[in-house]
């Protein structure tokens, strides 16, 4: 099918008569992060209240969980419970998956919450369907309301984003989504965000080892919409940055590299350049920023654009960003200090701007690192920050296990109130690389790790129902 525009407007949307969709996903898993020494790996846990040095000097003990779940079966993936999601009473799981065969895919696990507050999985795992040799699934899970998101990638060759529907302790694929045939970008997909009625997705190129054609990449990338009409998921148009009053080109390489939507509000981060790799460093594109939309009589129209300068000097301002209502969450951090910390900045809609309310800094005596909000996650007014690199002062020894900080308003002023880590142990810094919440549930991924020991991975719950503390872990 052919894309056709039939409608330009200020805001940089195109309308296009088009519906389906087939593409690409850009950007790769995070590689896992080693132990800060070169003594032996082990497995590490969260320590006890009150019982180690500098205890009294940390403002929040640890929380640990309520329960540990753990795949019914074998799992394959290297690194299986990297990826959570949860919606309602229902938990899952699932890990990164390169596809050796044509077929099925991956393994998402399903555990759904049962009266006594036990947890059941499913011992029949999905999988995604029409895979190719090469094909690598579940880089991310996504809730979108009621839906679960992720992709296949099919190695250059497009990606396709597939809409999963959970029932009755199974996932099942009811869409696929991708760019109409004879239109694929390479890059379709590098990211992509859903609140089960709007689906944005960026074709921002974060791919690496381009060599040469590196600073060649779009410079004015898109990000597609899609809106779900009766179980249809139709392509309405794109968004792009908004063009320069000057008419000077858009230079604006990142846009998309970060996005999130709710309802009619959908913020774009953009910025100047991304985290370098281990074999290049990424090109610089403008000035680093976030651009908020708002939906207007079917239209996105720009809303407010958030420069990073008016708070930081960070080039990698705007490298995630996540939306509530009039609440966004925005994370930057330095590419080039790999010592220096990441932040984090909280924004708020107040009479129909946005302005900045304040950096959500974690309580005395948890230093954060440069994985502070890695993952971030935000549920009913509460804010979750994961940080594998993060330690309190009550810890000893040179491994840690990370953790996930959570943000609550008090009196006005958004507090660190809880501070979540693991009971049953993880591999050293394997605590906080994927947060989910649908509040009072948090769930934190426990990946895979052989080496150590920690098969088959799963996840982390914490019930933080009523005020706030967790009962004693009940391994599954």
């Amino acid at each position: 099918m052919n894309i056709v525009a039939i409608a330009v407007c200020a805001s940089s949307m195109v309308v296009l008569s088009a519906h389906g969709m087939q593409g690409v996903y850009g950007q790769p898993v995070p590689p896992k992060s080693d132990p800060t020494t070169g003594a032996v790996p082990r497995l590490v846990s969260a320590p006890a209240a009150n019982s180690t040095p500098g205890s009294a000097l940390v403002a929040l003990a640890p929380i640990t969980e309520t329960a540990v779940l753990g795949s019914p079966v074998p799992t394959i993936a290297p690194t299986w419970g990297y990826r959570v999601a949860v919606i309602g009473s229902q938990v899952f799981a699932t890990g990164p998956e390169r596809s050796m065969s044509i077929g099925s895919v991956g393994q998402l696990c399903t555990w759904d919450r049962s009266p006594d507050g036990s947890w059941k999985a499913n011992i029949k795992l999905s999988q995604l369907s029409d895979s190719m040799p090469g094909d690598y699934a579940f880089q991310r899970l996504e809730r979108g309301g009621p839906f679960l998101f992720t992709a296949v990638n099919r190695n250059g060759l497009g990606t396709s984003l597939r809409v999963l529907s959970p029932s009755d302790g199974q996932v099942n694929e009811v869409a696929t989504i991708a760019l109409p045939a004879g239109a694929d970008l390479a890059t379709f997909g590098a990211w992509y965000a859903s609140d089960g009625t709007t689906l944005a997705v960026s074709a921002t190129d974060m791919r690496f080892n381009l060599g040469a054609a590196s600073a060649d990449r779009d410079r004015d990338p898109k990000t597609f919409i899609y809106s779900n009409r009766k179980g249809i998921w139709n392509l309405d148009g794109f968004v792009r940055a908004p063009a320069s009053a000057n008419g000077v080109p858009t230079d604006a390489m990142w846009f998309g590299t970060s996005l999130d939507i709710d309802g009619d509000v959908l913020a774009i981060g953009r910025p100047a350049t991304i985290p370098p790799r281990q074999t290049e460093a990424m090109p610089i594109s403008g000035s680093a920023r976030v651009h908020v939309y708002r939906r207007m009589s079917g239209q996105w129209m720009p809303e407010a654009e958030i420069l990073g300068a008016s708070v930081t000097d960070m080039k990698c301002f705007g490298l995630s960003v996540m939306v509530e209502g009039d609440l966004l969450v925005v994370r930057g951090m330095e590419p080039n200090d790999p010592q220096a910390a990441a932040r984090v900045w909280l924004f708020a809609r107040v009479g129909g701007t946005w302005v900045l309310r304040q950096e959500l800094v974690p309580q005395t005596g948890i230093v954060p690192g440069r994985a502070y909000g890695f993952s971030m996650a935000i549920s009913k007014g509460h804010i979750v920050l994961g940080d594998t690199s993060a330690r309190g002062v009550d810890e000893i020894g040179d491994a840690t296990p990370g953790m996930a900080l959570v943000f609550e308003e008090r009196d006005g002023q958004w507090v660190n109130t809880k501070r979540l880590m693991p009971a049953a142990p993880c591999a050293p810094r394997g605590f906080g690389n994927d947060v989910a919440v649908d509040w009072p549930i948090v769930v934190v991924g426990r990946t895979k790790n052989t080496n150590l020991g920690l098969e088959p991975g799963g996840a982390y719950v914490f019930d933080l129902a009523g005020d706030g503390q967790a009962v004693s872990p009940r391994p599954q």
